[in-house]
């Protein structure tokens, strides 16, 4: 592309398009690797690399470890439970029965979900698809001992056949991803299998589920959460050596001795033999005590009087803290989480803290919201075909099973996980009170600050309040003076009657 550039009256052509693409020298971007703009391209040809290199930092390298497990803690924790609120007016129903049938719903849901132990595996999907790349979850459906509709097996997007790469118009495949021509997933191919597996049957049942961040259009497979950052990982692991070799160099060398020889060999050869020998030479300043091989711990060489410097340890040097500082925020850059939340390592401020947690939890509940659509919201529709299915609840519509839109109403509701708690409590809970009392906040969203859901919470507390009044000591003894304080006026009124009467 050329740059015009109007200079007075005339007009200047450069064809100069490399100044376009980001050099300031043109040709000094020449030597730097590109893939194109498909999300693909990097991942065809690097994909078994890039995860197993992610994989391996989780395992080995204490920042992408910290990263990954405080995403999945605060996005999943140890699962995200299921509170439904059906809505009843899409459905037609009663409004007090679709809650009545919600608390229903949620229950039969959670046992499943305890049966089918999908509270760890909701944890473990999420960690592996932030550690690989992507994971799938695949329902069993072969007939289960236990009576249950199938069984789900959490597994990493290794699973999944990345070499299996399609040209074909009819059935393209791209990093073993089974799709259309407008990108849209039909299936994958496992490894070692031929045929692909779809993650719908003809019946529209889910065989499977593929999990992973989508961050840029088109994308099938997923990034680690690590993958911009391995460069980095490795050179700070050769400045990590570098700094061991350096230190343990210091430590070796214990000290120096001024001496007339200027050759080092003759230096290390006479320590040698002097070492060996009970005897040393005339004019040495060094004794040995016994030979070396019976030298116990503490033992140490004796010199005369000035013939021997020792050496100052100067690693780490001052600098090192400050590198690996800079490189934990870099890390919490790429990976998108604060530094302070990697390092667990907060400023005594308490707007710099709360800062950082707020950045983390704008970052883990896109995450979680995620998870939540792709994954959770489809395993619940699945469970909720079992038990209507199973008559173990009855279907608030009829039109289920032929109707989407009935579906995603039926099974419509709030996932409640983990929450960040208080960096201040009191100054906190005094600001919500303060949202809702001037109507910034509802109620319902207050309670969702700590993991409840409303409608269940207020029924729960009004029942606890209510019997805690009923055993309560101090209201049992409000009880009692009120009856007190009641005798007595209505004493003192007969008194009074009486005095009336009387007069």
């Amino acid at each position: 592309m050329p740059i015009m550039v109007v200079n007075g009256a005339g007009v200047l052509r450069y064809n100069n398009s490399s100044q376009m693409t980001g050099e300031k020298i043109p040709g000094d971007l020449r030597t730097w690797d590109y893939f194109g703009t498909d999300p693909n391209e990097l991942l065809t040809y690097t994909y078994n690399v890039l995860s197993e290199r992610a994989t391996t930092l989780y395992h080995t390298h204490p920042p992408v470890n910290a990263a990954v497990n405080k995403t999945t803690h605060y996005a999943i924790g140890p699962g995200l439970v299921f509170r439904s609120q059906p809505d009843w007016q899409v459905l037609g129903i009663d409004q007090e029965y679709a809650k009545e049938w919600g608390m229903r719903f949620q229950k039969l849901i959670h046992y499943v979900f305890t049966l089918l132990n999908y509270y760890e595996k909701q944890n473990v999907l999420f960690r592996t698809s932030m550690v690989m790349g992507d994971s799938l979850l695949l329902f069993d459906r072969v007939s289960q001992d236990d009576g249950m509709p199938f069984d789900l097996i959490e597994t990493g997007g290794d699973a999944i056949n990345f070499e299996q790469n399609i040209t074909s118009k009819n059935e393209p495949a791209t990093l073993g991803i089974l799709h259309d021509n407008y990108l849209r997933k039909k299936g994958f191919y496992q490894v070692g299998k031929a045929k692909p597996v779809m993650f719908k049957d003809n019946n529209g049942d889910c065989n499977a589920i593929q999990f992973f961040e989508k961050k840029i259009a088109r994308q099938l497979r997923g990034y680690p959460l690590s993958y911009s950052i391995i460069a980095a990982a490795k050179n700070n692991d050769r400045l990590w050596d570098a700094v061991i070799q350096r230190a343990v160099m210091e430590t070796i060398i214990l000290g120096t001795t001024e001496s007339d020889s200027d050759d080092l060999y003759k230096q290390a050869d006479a320590l040698a033999d002097n070492a060996r020998s009970e005897t040393r030479e005339s004019g040495s300043t060094m004794q040995t005590e016994g030979k070396a091989s019976e030298l116990g711990a503490g033992n140490i060489f004796s010199f005369k009087k000035g013939g021997l410097k020792f050496t100052d340890l100067k690693t780490p040097s001052n600098n090192f803290d400050k590198m690996q500082a800079a490189f934990i925020e870099y890390v919490g850059m790429a990976m998108d989480i604060p530094a302070e939340v990697i390092t667990s390592k907060y400023s005594t401020s308490y707007t710099a803290h709360k800062g950082a947690l707020n950045d983390f939890i704008k970052s883990y509940m896109f995450k979680r919201k995620m998870f939540i659509n792709t994954v959770n919201k489809v395993v619940v529709k699945e469970i909720a075909k079992y038990l209507f299915m199973e008559n173990l609840i009855e279907m608030p519509n009829n039109q289920f099973f032929t109707n989407p839109i009935i579906q995603e109403a039926t099974i419509a509701g709030n996932w409640l996980g983990p929450v960040p708690g208080h960096v201040n409590p009191l100054q906190e809970v005094n600001a919500k009170v303060e949202e809702v009392k001037n109507a910034f906040k509802t109620r319902a969203d207050a309670a969702a600050d700590y993991g409840n859901e409303y409608d269940n919470m207020i029924e729960e507390w009004i029942e606890q309040e209510t019997r805690f009044r009923e055993i309560s000591p101090v209201d049992q003894a409000q009880v009692i003076n009120d009856d007190i304080e009641e005798q007595e006026d209505n004493q003192d009124q007969e008194d009074d009657d009486n005095e009336t009467d009387n007069n």
